[in-house]
């Protein structure tokens, strides 16, 4: 088993990697559901070490962003990794996409745009739970008209989120040099409307849309019952042939690993991705990806890539996704692959 140094801070939360060693925490600013994501958190990944000479690495305990500015805090692991010759190992659970300036790092983070990607980091899928845990899998028949679904924030929720989003753009606009990298640093609540707008006005596809002027992954952003508000979420992407999937103000969507949870085939708007264990997934053989320069013909992408889909083939897909998740994707499953195989 890998075996790993950390160094705590008192009344800071460490990181699930670490939940079977330490317990698993409260989390009063989460919905609960996410929590689920460690359900199966029972057996430890790595052990700890209490001389950091007998270490294979040194472990930051605490989620990055946490802990940046703590310089003291941060210069004692550079100082022992140094002494040491041993990497740090580094977790950025977040919508960040800025650089870990500490030296002989492994950064695992869930945000990064593919152009800027650093040797060092490693993507990962954001904690998801496992919408389909302890219930069949039914695959959807294929239509005619493929139902493409969205359940969430698409609309702008006030005057300051509208000026705030807008003055965001334009800096996007501004600094980007080409039109591929303007598109894809837009902010997400852009690209959601942008493509709310053209596939609500396409004869192509069939849409089935609850939109939302806030974000409902939080309780003290959600502006309806939280479990109302969740059981519309999962039964939205459950009754859509191909649920819509735009990343946030991160460069990722949880929404997409949960479709792949409930063996659903998302529409992946690709504003230069960087998609987890990529060397190991053919994404593309159970997803459909659209880059984001193409948001326009939305729904023409769409129904080219359903017509061209035998019964067959998106039954095939659906399980692929769903076996994607369970294998790969999951929280479990995705930190054994890392402790057994990126280190």
């Amino acid at each position: 088993m890998l075996r790993v140094y950390i160094k705590e801070l008192p009344g800071c939360e460490h990181i699930p990697l670490l939940y079977p060693n330490l317990g698993r925490p409260e989390h009063p600013g989460r919905m609960a559901f996410l929590n689920q994501a460690f359900d199966n958190f029972t057996t430890p990944f790595v052990e700890i070490v209490d001389d950091p000479h007998n270490a294979d690495y040194l472990l930051i305990p605490h989620n990055f962003p946490s802990v940046r500015a703590q310089k003291d805090y941060v210069q004692e692991y550079a100082h022992l990794s140094q002494n040491l010759n041993k990497k740090i190992i580094v977790f950025w659970h977040g919508d960040s996409t800025d650089p870990v300036t500490l030296p002989n790092t492994v950064v695992f983070r869930t945000s990064q745009y593919g152009a800027n990607i650093r040797e060092n980091e490693i993507i990962m899928p954001p904690y998801t739970p496992d919408l389909l845990a302890g219930k069949p899998f039914a695959p959807r028949m294929k239509s005619d008209i493929p139902t493409v679904g969205f359940c969430g924030w698409a609309k702008y929720k006030n005057m300051k989120n509208r000026l705030g989003t807008m003055v965001k753009n334009a800096c996007v606009r501004v600094i980007s040099d080409q039109w591929s990298v303007a598109s894809s640093h837009l902010k997400g609540l852009t690209l959601r409307m942008k493509a709310v707008k053209v596939l609500e006005g396409s004869r192509l596809i069939e849409t089935n849309f609850i939109l939302r002027g806030s974000y409902s992954g939080s309780p003290s952003t959600i502006k309806i019952d939280p479990q109302r508000g969740r059981q519309e979420y999962i039964e939205n992407m459950l009754t859509s042939d191909l649920p819509l999937a735009i990343k946030g103000d991160g460069n990722y969507s949880y929404r997409f690993y949960e479709a792949l949870s409930l063996g659903r085939v998302p529409v992946l708007l690709d504003t230069d991705c960087v998609l987890p264990l990529a060397d190991v997934l053919d994404y593309d053989s159970f997803i459909l990806r659209v880059d984001c320069r193409d948001l326009v013909v939305l729904d023409q992408k769409i129904r080219t890539f359903w017509d061209g889909l035998s019964d067959e083939q998106y039954a095939a897909m659906q399980r692929s996704a769903r076996e994607a998740f369970a294998e790969h994707l999951n929280a479990k499953s995705f930190l054994q692959h890392v402790v057994q195989r990126c280190l």
